[in-house]
This record gives C-alpha cells, structure tokens and sequence, in this order.
C-alpha cells in the first residue's frame, strides 16, 4: 500500500476489514518520523472521514489515528524538554500539537452513537495519558480528567459506560483510579487505603 493521503483514506473509506486492517498495519509499522509527517497530511483526512454516516468508518478512523499518532514525546524522555530533544525538525509545540488535535477527536468519539466508535477512543486516549505521565505534564491529565468527568455527567447512560472507561483509563496515569466513583464508595475505599496504612 502507498504511504499516502488518498490511499489511507480509500482503505478507510473501503468498509472492507482486510483492506482497513492492512492500513492499520502499514501506518504503525512505520518509522516515527515518517509517521510524524504522515500525521501532519493526514490528521485532517481522519477528521473528514469521521463525519460518514457509516459506524464502522468512523470507528476505523478512531483506530487509524491512534496508530498515526507519532509518539514523538518518548524520545524525549532522560533528555531536558527541550526542542532539541525532539526527533528531527519537530518542535514541542508541534508534538504537543498532535495531542491537542488527537484529545478533542476522542472526546467527540466519545459522544458518538455507535459503542464501537466510543469503546475504541476509550482505548485511544489511554497512549495520550500515558504519554502525559512520562512527561511529568499533570496539568494535561488533570486537564482531560476534568473534560471527561464533564462529559461523563453530561452523557445518557447508554453513552457513559464508555467515558467513564476512558476517564479510568487517564485516572490510572495521574495515579487517581477511584475519581469517578460514587462518593460513598470512594469514600470508602479511601478509608479502607488509611486503615490498611497505604
């Protein structure tokens, strides 16, 4: 398969799960920085394939740019932040860029009518978390765990299964499993954490 735009986009477009798994295949076998710069061409072709009428499209979509996602922040890590740390010509800001622009995909997955769609950005957001913790950026999960609890309360139930898994998901990277739990039970949770001397 070529490594371009129109090619991604016709695998993701096909409804054929070979055809959208062998892209799914070809963009996380790439090297990082090709994968940066595919993600720069292609970030918006996943934002207007998402908005098809097909579920499993924009589930796939969800899929595609998790494994678009570059990762370029881990190469960072026992570095100073700094912009010289980053691989290639990339920047900070840049790399911080593609997880604004990945974090508000999700949260849109996350109110979409099809429990594919949300189960699948459930388990997306989870790398963005991750990433966040290894950069010791709290203000970032403490940021998405705000925007999810806002969303889990804004949800139906049918919906709120999945934001809550997705808000557990970040929760564990900010070492805060128990935050969406009734009071009561967290309450007693945390009791049971004191008593116990942990």
């Amino acid at each position: 398969m070529d490594h371009t735009r129109e090619a991604f986009a016709d695998a993701l477009s096909s409804g054929d799960t070979e055809h959208v798994n062998r892209a799914m295949d070809e963009i996380e076998n790439t090297e990082l920085e090709e994968r940066a710069a595919l993600f720069d061409e292609c970030f918006e072709m996943c934002r207007d394939l998402y908005e098809a009428d097909d579920g499993y499209q924009r589930q796939s979509v969800i899929r595609f740019a998790a494994g678009l996602y570059p990762r370029l922040a881990y190469r960072t890590v026992g570095s100073d932040l700094t912009d010289e740390a980053v691989p290639g010509e990339w920047t900070l800001d840049e790399i911080a860029t593609h997880r604004e622009r990945l974090r508000d995909l999700y949260v849109d997955a996350l109110r979409d009518d099809d429990g594919r769609v949300r189960r699948a950005a459930a388990k997306a957001i989870k790398e963005l978390a991750l990433t966040a913790e290894m950069l010791e950026a709290e203000d970032q999960l403490w940021s998405m765990m705000d925007e999810l609890e806002a969303l889990a309360e804004e949800c139906e139930d049918s919906k709120r299964k999945h934001v809550e898994q997705a808000y557990e998901n970040v929760a564990f990277h900010a070492e805060k499993p128990f935050s969406l739990l009734p009071d009561g039970l967290r309450d007693a949770l945390e009791g049971d954490e004191h008593s116990s001397g942990r």
